[in-house]
């Protein structure tokens, strides 16, 4: 059993909360993988841009509450497993911009939470070391002064050393962090998807034109609520309290449905929930804004992609314990692992029901990866996560339902005053045929549609060139 509380012991407070797509896009908006929209009533239209961007964002939220030392400790190691498949390729390590930030953004408007000052690591990106043990990474490679986030553009870096080694080092951010983790928020606020602006040490890491990727690493559910938020409120203790005893339940308790009620401060024992949701009109975020506002930091949605190794959302099982307030009887509500696992080093791992964390992944569709935070290794989820950037900087794919040979292919080119030039394309003659004409390749492991669509064209290709493919019903 764990519970993870703020205990009162004689009047002082102290926090022990954790202890325990592809470039496709319909004509006149966007949408990962293809889609239909504008043209002739019935039509397919498609916009795609032939030219393949290899600038990639990619900030990695880690839970840094208490006892997450191991996991960053297992996600270092295994980074470089995330790392080998990108400069795997074609054309070698994307345009990188690797950041980190961690979990911890304060308690609502508590000030005296242990671990929990106001505000937390307010969204900055942490670039610090922390761990200078002699023949770790820190000793190895590190960031150049002055930098906040690593940086691989074109072969030129900020940093010294692997890249491996320097994420390892700069992700040992310990276990000192709030126990009422803001995962999601954290992520808005480094982004500056929250409304107000990213924070200043932030500069320069977020792109316009590139891909964002978002990698969750925690054991809890997320637990965002808006900084004025008094769902944190130091003087509710008891559970005849109005908020209950001060400790995480609170998050599951005001922040999840379960069967369209919330989660009972009173089990009478052990209860199986079954499957959960967001509470969106609870005291947290809503997930549904959270994904709405990193949508809307691109032009083109798709090109927002999310990760989370996290805790399953099922089995969702509540449970009693002790209080922690000395001379109080009464038994205090807890959740139940949904995973937990002893790794071949005789490690364990454990995370509860991530239920606002696999809805948020969800909301993202093809461009979301879920993978359990209970595992011997995390090499496999950092392979797969890896994988996503693959994909996404893949050739463009045609919908499975489109016959390519119905369709018709033009090519369009913006010049400095805004004039466009269009240039219907060909069906390639085969594979040597310089073009300007188009080919559609069946293959399964590039496009999850088989069909990969190529576009040849001689000589250098304009930056403002995209191809209209439109298909009739």
């Amino acid at each position: 059993m764990r519970l993870r509380i703020v205990a009162a012991s004689l009047g002082s407070v102290a926090l022990a909360a954790c202890s325990s797509g592809r470039g496709l896009a319909p004509e006149g908006g966007a949408a990962g993988g293809g889609g239909a929209g504008g043209g002739a009533p019935g039509q397919t239209v498609i916009t795609i841009r032939p030219t393949i961007n290899r600038n990639v964002d990619v900030l990695f939220m880690l839970d840094n509450s208490s006892n997450m030392t191991i996991n960053q400790q297992m996600l270092a190691r295994a980074f470089s497993s995330y790392t080998g498949l990108l400069e795997a390729l074609p054309g070698g390590l994307p345009n990188l911009h690797l950041g980190i930030v961690s979990s911890s953004l304060g308690a609502g408007r508590e000030t005296t939470i242990d671990h929990c000052a106001p505000g937390g690591d307010q969204g900055i990106l942490q670039a610090r070391p922390a761990d200078m043990t002699p023949g770790g990474p820190c000793t190895r490679a590190g960031l150049n002064p002055g930098q906040s986030f690593i940086a691989n553009v074109d072969g030129q870096t900020n940093y010294t050393g692997d890249l491996a080694d320097v994420f390892s080092c700069l992700a040992l951010l310990g276990d000192g962090g709030c126990g009422f983790e803001h995962q999601l928020a954290s992520v808005m606020r480094a982004l500056g998807a929250d409304g107000a602006a990213a924070p200043a040490q932030n500069a320069g890491f977020l792109r316009p034109d590139a891909y964002l990727q978002i990698v969750l690493l925690t054991d809890e559910d997320d637990c965002s609520a808006p900084p004025d938020s008094d769902l944190f409120d130091e003087s509710s203790m008891t559970i005849a309290s109005p908020l209950g005893p001060l400790q995480s339940y609170r998050c599951n308790e005001f922040g999840h449905l379960c069967n369209g009620k919330a989660p009972p401060r009173q089990p009478p024992g052990e209860v199986d929930l079954g499957t959960c949701v967001s509470n969106e009109s609870g005291r947290l975020l809503p997930v549904g804004g959270i994904v709405t506002a990193l949508k809307n930091l691109k032009a083109d949605p798709s090109k927002v992609l999310v990760a989370a190794i996290a805790g399953p959302p099922t089995p969702y099982k509540v449970n009693v314990g002790p209080s922690q307030v000395r001379g109080d009887s009464s038994l205090w509500p807890y959740v139940e692992f949904s995973c937990t696992n002893m790794t071949a080093n005789d490690v364990s791992t454990f995370g509860d029901p991530g239920v606002r964390i696999k809805q948020w992944v969800d909301a993202f569709g093809d461009n979301g990866v879920f993978e359990s935070v209970c595992a011997d290794s995390y090499a496999p989820a950092l392979t797969h996560i890896a994988e996503q950037v693959g994909k996404a900087m893949g050739p463009p794919c045609l919908p499975a339902e489109v016959d390519a040979t119905r369709c018709t292919f033009t090519d369009r080119v913006v010049d400095a005053q805004g004039q466009v030039t269009s240039t219907r394309l060909q069906q390639c003659a085969d594979t040597a045929d310089a073009g300007p004409c188009w080919r559609v390749a069946t293959d399964a492991s590039s496009c999850p549609t088989g069909q990969v669509l190529t576009t040849n064209r001689p000589g250098s290709v304009d930056a403002s060139l995209t191809t209209v493919v439109t298909c009739p019903p």
